[in-house]
């Protein structure tokens, strides 16, 4: 059984009962290169910080990231947004990467899941919703 999400600010933390954090910051919006996947689509581009404060390796590559509305996450290297890296975690150490969704010119309204994957059987990982409006 999945535990359920939990629910977060735009602008706050989200915190696992392992001592795990994530938060989002840097909030942009622009258009999607010509090279982009998907390309020429409006998005909202973000950094997303993942601090490990439990005692086990966090797989960066398995952390799921769920753009609002289910668009399509922008994976375009020009712009720097090439998903999660592809590396381990080590307990006390954070990692920063940017990212971003397609997201309408004219949408406010943004909610944007991150789901850790938890390899070590204990259950800790639950679905973080951040949600609230952009500029």
């Amino acid at each position: 059984m999945t535990p359920s999400p939990s629910t977060v600010a735009l602008d706050k933390t989200a915190t696992w009962n392992n001592g795990v954090k994530a938060n989002l910051s840097g909030f942009s919006r622009g258009t999607s290169g010509e090279y982009a996947s998907p390309s020429g689509e409006a998005y909202l581009a973000f950094s997303v910080t993942l601090q490990n404060g439990s005692k086990s390796t966090l797989d960066l590559a398995l952390v799921s990231l769920s753009c609002p509305d289910g668009a399509d996450e922008i994976f375009d290297t020009d712009a720097g947004f090439g998903g999660a890296p592809d590396t381990h975690l080590l307990p006390g150490k954070s990692q920063t990467w940017k990212a971003a969704c397609v997201f309408p010119k004219t949408a406010r309204s943004a909610q944007i899941e991150i789901t850790p994957t938890d390899s070590s059987g204990s259950g800790w990982y639950r679905t973080a919703i951040f949600t609230g409006q952009v500029q």
